[in-house]
C-alpha cells in the first residue's frame, strides 16, 4: 500500500531560504520511507537557492519543492508594528497567506518555523483528529495573559511556530481573508503580528497539540537546552538560533549534521547579533573550555557596555575595568582560564546592572 504524502508548510524572507532547506534535509532524513512535499511561501528567494533547492530534490528522491514568491501579496499587507521585536519582519504573515494557496485536495499541512529542529519523526501529526477544527498547537505559556491582552472569550492562546492544518476547513472558513482582514484593521496595536492575529479570529478554536511537538529551548543557555527525549520539534526561542555562534555543543552537533547533508553545506554560523545573545556565546565558550572564543565575546559585552555607560555610571565601570587589568594580568602569566573567568565577571557585573535597570530585556 502507498504510503500518503506529508505536507509540510514554510514561510520565510529570502535570507532564511538556507534555513528552510535545511529543515527540508532534517525532514528528509527522519522520514526517508515517506513522500514529502515541501511549501515553500518567500517574501523573494535568490536564483542560488532555486538552485540549491533543485538540487535537494535530486539528493532525496522522495522530496518535491513548490516555491510561492508572496512579495506582491505581502506589499498590500500592512508593515508590521514597531512593537514587534527587532528580530522578526513581515515574512510571518506568510504563514496566513501560503494554507488558501494549497489546493483543497491536500487535507493536512503541517507548518513549521525554519528555527525549528526535528529529532523525532512527525507521523502522528499526519494522522491526529482534528475534531472539526482547522488547525491544532502547542497552547502558549502565558495563554491566559495573551488570550486576556487580546479580549479572548477563553484563556486559550497558541504558538503559531507549528500549525497542523486542515486545509480543506481552513478553506470553508475563509481563515486567510478573516486573519488578514483582522490584522488589517489592528497590525499596529498587535505585538506578536500574524500570532495575535491567527489568535483573535480563531479564539481558542483549536486542538492543543503536547509541548513536545513545539518543545521551546534556548540554544545559547544551558538553564534552558534541555529536552525531554520524546520531543519531536525543538524550537529555538529569542535572537539566537541553531545556526548562530555561541550554540551549545549538544545543538550544535545535532544541527550541523543536517547543515552537511543540505546543498547548504557549506553554510557557516552567523555571529550573535545582540548584546544578549554575545554574551550567551560568551558564556557557553567558556563552559565548553573554548577560551579564546569566550575572551572576544565577553570583549564585545565589555565594550558596548562601555559605551552605555561611559557617563551613567563611572563606578560601575571602573569596578569592571579592575577586573579587565586583571585579566590582561592573567593573559601575561599564560594563564587563560583565569583570564577568561576575569573578562567574565566585568561582562557579568555590567550585564546585571543593565538587567536590573531593564528587566523587559530578559524576555528578548
Amino acid at each position: 500500500m502507498e504510503k500518503r504524502t506529508m505536507h509540510f508548510g514554510f514561510g520565510v524572507d529570502a535570507n532564511y531560504v538556507k534555513y528552510a532547506g535545511i529543515l527540508m534535509a532534517n525532514l528528509a532524513m527522519l522520514h526517508p520511507d515517506r513522500p514529502l512535499y515541501f511549501h515553500l511561501a518567500c517574501d523573494g528567494i535568490e536564483a542560488a537557492d532555486r538552485q540549491k533547492l533543485e538540487a535537494l530534490v535530486h539528493k532525496y528522491n522522495n522530496v518535491r519543492v513548490d516555491v510561492y514568491d508572496l512579495r506582491r501579496q505581502l506589499d498590500a499587507l500592512k508593515p508590521i508594528s514597531s512593537k514587534v521585536p527587532p528580530r522578526l519582519n513581515r515574512s510571518m504573515l506568510l504563514r496566513i497567506l501560503l494554507p488558501s494557496l494549497v489546493p483543497q485536495q491536500i487535507r493536512r499541512l503541517v507548518y513549521l518555523d525554519v528555527d525549528v529542529i526535528c529529532i523525532n519523526r512527525l507521523d502522528e501529526l499526519f494522522r491526529l483528529a482534528l475534531q472539526g477544527q482547522a488547525i491544532g498547537a502547542v497552547r502558549d505559556t502565558k495563554s491566559a495573559e495573551n488570550a486576556a491582552a487580546l479580549g479572548l472569550t477563553g484563556s486559550k492562546y497558541f504558538f503559531s511556530g507549528v500549525l497542523v492544518i486542515d486545509v480543506p476547513v481552513w478553506h470553508s472558513l475563509q481563515l486567510t481573508e478573516r486573519v488578514a482582514a483582522y490584522y488589517q484593521q489592528n497590525s499596529e496595536k498587535l505585538l506578536l503580528a500574524d500570532q495575535d492575529a491567527l489568535n483573535a479570529v480563531i479564539d481558542g478554536s483549536f486542538t492543543e497539540l503536547d509541548k513536545r511537538y513545539n518543545f521551546l529551548i534556548e540554544v545559547n543557555n544551558p538553564l534552558m537546552c534541555a529536552y525531554p527525549a520524546n520531543a519531536a520539534i525543538l524550537h529555538c526561542v529569542n535572537e539566537t538560533k541553531a545556526w548562530t555562534q555561541g550554540c551549545l555543543k549538544s545543538i550544535r552537533e545535532l544541527y550541523w549534521r543536517y547543515v552537511r547533508q543540505s546543498p547548504w553545506h557549506d553554510l557557516q554560523p552567523s555571529e550573535p547579533a545582540t548584546v544578549k545573545a554575545a554574551f550567551l556565546a560568551a558564556t557557553t565558550a567558556e563552559l565548553e573550555g573554548e577560551h579564546e572564543q569566550a575572551r572576544r565575546y565577553y570583549a564585545a559585552v565589555i565594550n558596548r557596555f562601555t559605551e552605555y555607560y561611559y557617563n551613567k555610571a563611572p563606578q560601575l565601570l571602573q569596578a569592571a575595568q579592575q577586573e579587565c587589568l586583571a585579566a590582561a594580568a592573567a593573559e601575561k602569566q599564560g594563564e587563560a582560564v583565569l583570564a577568561v573567568r576575569c573578562y567574565g565577571l566585568a561582562a557579568r557585573r555590567l550585564m546585571e546592572q543593565y538587567l536590573r535597570e531593564n528587566p523587559e530585556f530578559v524576555k528578548n
